[in-house]
This record gives structure tokens, C-alpha cells and sequence, in this order.
């Protein structure tokens, strides 16, 4: 469908007069509802944050779960808790709304739909429910909200179910939905986001005119089930329906640092000044946030930054530690081979208790011979650690010799989405300042040289590359920054309370 914008609002004026004063009705919120009506399989709604985005997206589900018998709609965020943390903020506002009318009953009994008579439901058993009379239809609110981490979400007196799920493919397993709703959708990791959609969409199979809804604000890459989906509606496919609210992508980064500039290009982009915030906290944020996050969040400003330096140098040297953190005994490792094996480098990486995750250089030096011993000392002195490498050119070769050793290196395999989700994964901790290393110069001139290449033929995925200067034929050695990312995402995939992985770990 085509990118909706704000012009000619005289209808939307009206209809938002019409609404009571405490919560109006925005006329992005219409926008957002028109487009999730047009008859598609797959939606995106992309918007600033401020917009009320979510808030909407829940009401139009709301008005079709109440008015459609058996309507059911499944529910994610970025996390489970985070699905939880929204169900909580739902409830509260639906029970302020529309009081528990129960609340004179013991707990237990709380909450349960009350059931029509018997002469009502043989009367829907033989003639259907038109013929109900209204005094003989069940009264209370009409549905009912479980909080427990089992079978959580809202139910209807009416069949109709809004479940609540972590992101997680093997949750959606032996469910159906009419909709299944990803929000903050550019959260989620990309390889498992591919997994997530993967589970979601058999969901759709028994239902007709099911839909995905996708939902967030621009993410720190092109990359992941938001970014892929939003392409496709930029693009005019004929599948895909939404709204996109965003800032032109040929915004000149000047324009972003500059404060007046930069609020100027807020109040005719962003939908929610004057509004549902103001420009005064905008400036706030402008001020306080790092000006790629703003130019994100409330502008809807993906990066592009192929070519050029990928890592920020101010959050880089705000990530180096104040002092050196022993390696603990629980630790992953990662290895990279510079292509033609000139240089290699082995590094752990681990989080601390608190989620901060740190990455440190074990060994930088010329050549490969050295890996294979240096490997089995490591995985003999931390027991249960293992090394990730990736399955291609010198990693291949170098991982074969390690396992002509006795004890053999405990080695996994990374594939290049996997290593592209740990790139994707570091600029997310350096930004979100959750991230720690040791100041080490290879490390440092690494990420001075890193930019970001495309994975021919995959739009949307990328890993490191170096960066050369000027007309140079030689390419820097970022062999660091490739060990430090496999180890981080080797700790994150199978070391920090996930499932494991069925990924094969050669030496065991």
C-alpha cells in the first residue's frame, strides 16, 4: 500500500473533537488502524517513539477480539519479560477502565467468566446466538486476564484469547492465531528472529485472512525481521501493508547535529508533538542521547554505514575498563584467521552477573602454527569452554589440525548469520554501554579500521570488513574484532541460560 502522511486532516480533526479529552484519538493512530485493515498477510508499522504505536496497535486488536467470537491473536516483545512488563501495563489500564466486578469474591473465584443458563445455550445449540435474548447473556466485563507465567494473557467470554509468548519459535508450537503481533520487533536477534517467523507462520495456516504484524522503531543496523519486512514495503511489494513514519533517508547528518536543525526536522516528521510529548522533552533527549540513538528513535533514521567506520569511536573508549577483571572460570572463546593466514587471534569473552558483558585478547600473533596448542590449553584450563571459529578458508584448516591433538580442542562452528548477529550484538552493547575491554591495541586499532560489508546476496546481513585507507591494496587487520565478536556470541548462544544448542562441539 502506499506510505501514508498527514495532510488534509479536517475528517480526522472531527472524529478526534468527537472523542473524550483525556485520551483523544491521534490521527496517526487512525493511519495506523486504516492500514492494518487493508487486506494483506504481513504489516509493519514503523513509528518514532512518543507516537503511541503499541498503545494503538493493542486497541485494534482489542475491538476485534471483543467483536469477533474465537479471534486469537498471539503476542511478543523483545523479551518475555518485556511481554510481561506490557501485559502488566494493559491490565491495569483495562482494569481502570473496566472495573473487576467481582472483587467481592475470594481471590480464587476472581476472574471466571460467568456462564449462560442452560436454557440459553440450547437455544445458541439450536438456533445460534442472534436469537439470544439480551437478559440471557452473561454478565460481567466479558473477559478475564491470567498473569502466571502459564497460559498468560487476556480471555474472552466470547472464545476469543490474546496469549502472551516469549520470542521463542518452540513457544508458538501447537498454536493457531487469526494474528500474531512482534513488537519492538528491531530487538531481536537477527538469526533468531529468522527462527521466530519460521515458527509463527504455520500459526496462519488454518485461519483465514490471518496476518503478521511486525512492529518497533529503526534498529542500530539493516538487519533482522523488522528491517526485512520494512524494506519490502519501501520497496511496493504487493504482499506487505503498514505505515512507515520516518525522517527522508537522505538527511543529512549535519542537520542531526545541529539542535535547531535537528528539532525543525522533528515537528514535521515526528506525529506525537504537540501531542503525546513535546518539543521541549525532545530537546531534552536530543541533548542527554547519542545523537545516532535520537536520530533512531525519533526520527526512524536507519544507518548506513557501509564503507565508512562502523564502531563509534566515543563509545569505544567510554567501553575501556578502568581496571583489568580476571577471567572467570566460566568463559567463551572465539578465534579469527586473517585471509592467507598472516595473522590470527584467539579471545574469551563473559558476563558478569549483572549482564555486562566484557571481551579480552588472549593471544594476537603472525601466523597459524601456534593456534592448535594454544587452543587446547585454554579448553583444558577452563573446563566446559569451548572455541568458536567459522567453517570457511583458514578457520577451516586450522580447526582440522586442532583435532589431530590429544586432548583434542572443544571447538563450535559459527555460521556467517551467527557471526553477523555477534557483530549486530556488539554495537548494541557499546550503545547501550554494556559492553567492557581492556583497552589492547590491536583491539583498538581493529575497531579503528572496521567498517561493515554486506553479505552478497543476503540484503541485510553484514560482518566486519576492514576499512583501507585511501588507495591502499592492503587491508588492516581487524583479526581482533572478529575473535572478540565470536566469542561474545559463542558466550550468548551457549553459555548465559539459553537452551542449547544442537550445534555439534567437535572434541568432545
Amino acid at each position: 500500500m502506499e506510505l501514508v502522511d498527514l495532510d488534509d486532516l479536517d475528517e480526522l480533526a472531527r472524529l478526534k473533537a468527537m472523542t473524550p479529552a483525556r485520551h483523544p484519538i491521534q490521527p496517526q493512530q487512525l493511519w495506523i488502524a486504516d492500514a492494518l485493515n487493508m487486506p494483506y498477510d504481513s504489516y509493519v508499522v514503523e513509528i518514532m517513539r512518543r507516537a503511541s504505536k503499541t498503545t494503538t496497535i493493542f486497541a485494534w486488536l482489542l475491538g476485534r477480539m471483543k467483536s469477533r467470537p474465537g479471534y486469537q491473536v498471539t503476542f511478543s516483545a523483545q523479551s518475555g519479560t518485556a511481554g510481561s512488563r506490557r501485559l502488566r501495563e494493559w491490565a491495569g489500564i483495562l482494569d481502570a477502565v473496566n472495573p473487576i466486578d467481582d472483587a467481592n469474591l475470594p481471590p480464587w473465584m476472581r476472574g471466571r467468566p460467568r456462564a449462560p443458563t442452560k436454557a440459553a445455550q440450547r437455544a445458541v445449540a439450536l438456533f445460534g446466538e442472534d436469537v439470544l435474548p439480551a437478559s440471557a447473556t452473561p454478565q460481567g466485563r466479558g473477559f478475564r486476564i491470567m498473569r502466571g507465567e502459564v497460559g498468560k494473557g487476556i480471555y474472552f467470554d466470547n472464545g476469543s484469547s490474546f496469549l502472551v509468548l516469549k520470542p521463542e519459535a518452540d513457544a508458538y508450537r501447537g498454536e493457531a492465531a487469526d494474528v500474531s503481533w512482534l513488537d519492538e520487533a528491531q530487538e531481536i536477534d537477527p538469526a533468531e528472529g529468522a527462527e521466530l517467523l519460521a515458527g509463527i507462520v504455520p500459526l496462519q495456516d488454518t485461519k483465514m485472512d490471518s496476518a503478521i504484524v511486525i512492529s518497533g522503531t529503526a534498529g542500530e543496523a539493516r538487519v533482522g525481521v523488522l528491517w526485512d519486512i520494512l524494506d519490502r514495503l519501501r520497496n511496493a511489494s504487493p504482499d506487505i501493508g503498514g505505515v512507515d513514519y520516518c525522517a527522508p533517508e537522505d538527511t543529512s547528518w549535519e542537520v542531526i547535529e545541529d539542535e535547531d536543525q535537528a528539532m525543525e526536522l522533528l515537528k514535521q516528521h515526528h506525529p506525537g508533538i504537540g501531542t503525546l510529548t513535546t518539543l521541549e522533552k525532545m530537546r531534552k533527549n536530543w541533548r542527554a542521547l547519542p545523537k545516532p540513538q535520537w536520530a533512531r528513535e525519533y526520527l526512524s533514521l536507519w544507518p548506513e554505514t557501509f564503507g565508512t567506520r562502523a564502531i563509534d569511536p566515543t563509545l569505544w573508549a567510554n567501553a575501556t575498563a578502568g581496571r583489568h577483571v580476571p577471567i572467570p572460570a566460566r568463559v567463551a572463546f572465539g578465534m579469527a584467521i586473517k585471509p592467507g593466514g598472516g595473522v590470527a587471534c584467539l579471545a574469551a569473552a563473559w558476563r558478569n552477573s549483572r549482564g555486562k558483558a566484557y571481551v579480552e585478547i588472549i593471544e594476537h600473533r603472525s601466523g597459524t602454527d601456534w593456534m592448535p596448542i594454544r587452543a587446547q590449553e585454554l579448553t583444558r584450563k577452563y573446563r566446559g569452554s569451548t572455541i568458536a571459529y567459522d567453517d570457511i578458508g583458514e578457520g577451516k584448516a586450522t580447526a582440522t589440525e586442532m583435532q589431530l591433538l590429544t586432548p583434542r580442542p572443544r571447538l563450535r562452528v559459527q555460521t556467517y548469520r551467527e557471526i553477523a548477529a555477534g557483530c549486530v550484538q556488539i554495537l548494541r552493547e557499546l550503545e547501550r554501554n554494556n559492553l567492557i575491554h581492556f583497552d589492547d591495541p590491536g583491539l583498538n586499532a581493529a575497531v579503528d579500521n572496521a567498517a561493515k560489508r554486506e553479505v552478497r546476496g543476503d540484503q541485510g546481513v553484514w560482518l566486519w570488513t576492514p576499512k583501507r585507507s585511501g588507495e591502499s591494496t592492503v587491508l588492516p587487520d581487524i583479526t581482533t574484532l572478529d575473535a572478540a565478536t565470536r566469542a561474545l556470541r559463542n558466550w550468548d548462544q551457549h553459555f548465559a541460560g539459553k537452551a542449547s544448542s544442537t550445534t555439534p562441539i567437535m572434541g568432545k
